[in-house]
């Protein structure tokens, strides 16, 4: 399930650059009871003693401006997001969360939930195209000369759909209790570009994701948890969120830039 929330304030908001943390910190308060809260932030769902948090978060989406002092960004309202689970009770507490307190604080600046809805995530199809509304991330811990690294795939690199695979698996056991009939999935990019490329700073540490649009093809079970669960890693610090496109969108031309 996604939820698509408009929010609103009296005035723009300003945000720094580096400000995931803080639309992270904002859903946990949204979750309506208090032990679920805590589980998730504290331990997540456990997969060969790697936490998942199951859920995903997109970029705030709206008119934006940079800072005049060149510090931040500027949110001008109204604007959108778009939160997503496969975990119905957490999508449940997440919705009765923000009923309850629909006016909220960005970084110091008021603002208000103006709308929830509710979109289903149920896949009929072996293919859908999508497109990623926050960078989606896969990568590798590697080595050169001693030294370990981290090295961020491309979606024009082979790996990046073998890992962007593996992770929905595990996502998939973690739901299901139990691996996919049909592990098949490809993932592949039909109008990416390289000004798609985000690096983005979570406290700190620098990570490197793709948006675009993609073409998902897979059992359908697999291609709903791509929409509810996210595609890639760290989901839950707003990474891999994607939305099927419109039509509008499927009848772009463009050449990926690899």
């Amino acid at each position: 399930m996604q939820l698509k929330l408009t929010l609103t304030a009296p005035e723009p908001i300003q945000l720094p650059f580096e400000h995931n943390h803080i639309l992270q910190a904002i859903i946990y308060r949204w979750i309506d009871h208090p032990g679920l809260r805590a589980y998730l932030h504290d331990h997540g769902f456990i997969f060969e003693k790697r936490p998942f948090k199951l859920f995903v978060f997109s970029r705030l989406m709206g008119k934006i401006s940079v800072r005049e002092d060149k510090k931040g960004i500027v949110f001008h309202p109204p604007f959108r997001m778009v939160i997503a689970s496969p975990i119905e009770r957490l999508v449940h507490e997440l919705a009765a969360g923000l009923l309850k307190r629909p006016e909220i604080h960005i970084n110091g600046q008021n603002a208000v939930v103006e709308s929830v809805e509710a979109v289903s995530t149920v896949v009929a199809d072996r293919s859908i195209t999508v497109r990623a509304i926050s960078p989606i991330t896969v990568y590798s811990r590697l080595e050169s000369s001693g030294r370990p690294f981290t090295y961020y795939y491309s979606p024009f690199e082979s790996r990046f759909e073998a890992l962007v695979r593996h992770n929905l698996r595990k996502k998939y056991i973690l739901v299901f209790a139990r691996p996919p009939e049909d592990p098949s999935f490809q993932v592949e990019p039909i109008y990416v570009h390289k000004e798609d490329q985000k690096i983005v700073r979570f406290r700190g540490t620098i990570i490197k994701g793709w948006l675009g649009t993609y073409r998902l093809t897979g059992d359908p079970k697999l291609l709903e948890l791509a929409l509810s669960a996210g595609l890639g890693s760290k989901n839950s610090q707003g990474f891999g969120c994607v939305v099927p496109t419109l039509a509008s969108e499927r009848n772009k031309t463009g050449h990926p830039v690899r």
